[in-house]
């Protein structure tokens, strides 16, 4: 049997995220926002969107953390699987459902208008679980085929280029970028090629994609090598030292850095699909359905969204003063007749331009997109080709007076 790959058409990349074109990358000299941050001010930032967030939904008697987090898993029928990826989905449906009490639901596309059946499926989930307070999750294990004529990542059961099978995503991610309250993860273990929708208006959602590897690179097929099994085992091993309680959680970017220790020669990579929010998506054990705290309805959805940004003198920002600002901003705003629904933390960046330590380290973490030769492809691995994915969670500004960014929720 020929070695099977999940990628079976070279991505030409778009010029703003292209291998083979440096001048697509910006100049470290004039570094825009993105371009260069340290593991260190990732964790710290995390941490201190955690502390706002679990502060926040005190005073403001918010759910701490998704009241609900619902699964679609999405690959093709076995009986058309070249890859064969029931064992991995089965496997990994066993962690979200047994260890993370999520509702999941598998989708398996069929050889009649897989299109309309993806569509119209992610259309029926949607209006099922879509809450402000929910996390939708979609996971997504076969062959990914660029179209380079269209530039869209299209589906597909078979590396067989004359097999004519396929399923757009770009056409039902849509929906989830524009139609949907709820925050999302998509996660990718096939080779990714679709353009950042950047005139999407951002209101403080979060939208992530965990991409099986870097652009350009290769990753293994299915086995005990491949980007899924590695994404069990940090999922279970974070479960647990993640749940002293329920109340316990870890991130995306602690998933995905955890991942990428472990795959050093294949990478993930989380990307944004949502502009205007450094957050990241939280991940924990949900109490079984029978215990979880019923919905208030006096929780009321939002009517408009003002957004602040706070330039600070201080380097940094502790979590007292985010106790108190959690605590003080809400009464603030009631005293003045604009009831809060929520404040959410959209991130704390620094200004101030960057050093040639700097420079030296933003070169070096870019070495392969600054490389004018296109990294060869392995018989045995699959290419993962991610274009137009510009703005990666690791890759934020670095910066030397921070910005506090935050919007206000105002009800009605």
């Amino acid at each position: 049997m020929a070695p099977l790959s999940r990628c079976n058409v070279r991505n030409p990349l778009s010029p703003r995220s292209s291998v083979n074109d440096t001048s697509s990358l910006p100049s470290p000299l004039s570094l825009n926002p993105g371009e260069i941050r340290y593991p260190q001010d990732d964790q710290h930032e995390a941490k201190l969107q955690q502390c706002w967030d679990k502060s926040i939904a005190k005073h403001l008697d918010l759910p701490d953390g998704y009241r609900n987090v619902h699964v679609l898993v999405v690959k093709w029928q076995d009986a058309i699987d070249q890859l064969d990826v029931r064992q991995e989905v089965d496997d990994l449906t066993n962690v979200f459902k047994k260890v993370f009490n999520y509702d999941v639901t598998e989708l398996q596309l069929e050889e009649k208008n897989p299109q309309v059946q993806l569509e119209a499926e992610i259309y029926r989930w949607v209006y099922e679980h879509d809450d402000p307070n929910n996390l939708l999750v979609v996971y997504y294990a076969g062959h990914g085929v660029y179209d380079k004529a269209l530039k869209v990542l299209e589906f597909s059961p078979t590396d067989d280029v004359d097999n004519d099978l396929r399923a757009i995503w770009n056409e039902a991610e849509r929906t989830l970028i524009e139609k949907v309250k709820a925050n999302v993860l998509t996660i990718m273990d096939c080779c990714y090629a679709s353009d950042l929708l950047r005139n999407v208006p951002e209101h403080g959602r979060t939208f992530e994609m965990i991409a099986a590897s870097d652009i350009g690179a290769p990753t293994p097929e299915p086995g005990e090598n491949s980007f899924t099994r590695c994404l069990i085992k940090h999922l279970k091993e974070l479960a647990v030292e993640s749940s002293g309680n329920y109340g316990s959680y870890f991130d995306t970017h602690d998933l995905v850095e955890r991942m990428a220790k472990e795959r050093f020669d294949s990478p993930p990579r989380l990307w944004r699909r949502i502009p205007g929010s450094s957050r990241h998506i939280e991940l924990r054990k949900l109490k079984p359905k029978n215990e979880r705290p019923v919905q208030k309805s006096s929780i009321s959805s939002h009517a408009r969204f003002l957004h602040l940004g706070f330039a600070l003198k201080n380097d940094t920002i502790d979590e007292m003063q985010i106790q108190s600002l959690t605590k003080e901003l809400p009464a603030l705003f009631s005293s003045k007749g604009l009831p809060l629904v929520n404040i959410k933390w959209l991130g704390c960046r620094k200004e101030g331009k960057p050093t040639l330590k700097d420079i030296a380290h933003f070169v070096s973490k870019n070495r392969r997109e600054l490389s004018a030769i296109t990294p060869p492809s392995s018989e045995n691995k699959r290419s993962a080709d991610e274009a137009d994915l510009t703005e990666s969670t690791s890759d934020r500004r670095w910066c030397k007076k921070p910005m506090l960014n935050t919007y206000a929720s105002l009800g009605e």
